[in-house]
């Protein structure tokens, strides 16, 4: 992905399969960036957890108007 839409610096994508899918916009970041950042989200994911959908709109609409 060359360029994100509307200006978009890093898209992350909930996939149904219990994946998570993060796209950084390869001008802020360098290879070895994201291979340090890849392997900190890996060390840090079990800790993560999934909100509810309806706080997850508010708090969309809340930053994006």
């Amino acid at each position: 992905m060359s360029e994100m839409p509307y200006n978009v610096n890093v898209w992350v994508d909930d996939r149904d399969d219990g994946r998570f899918v993060v796209y950084i916009d390869r001008g802020l970041i360098t290879e070895r960036g994201a291979h340090d950042l890849q392997q900190l989200l890996n060390v840090t994911a079990t800790g993560w957890q999934r909100l509810d959908e309806s706080f997850v709109y508010r708090a969309l609409q809340t930053i994006t108007g």
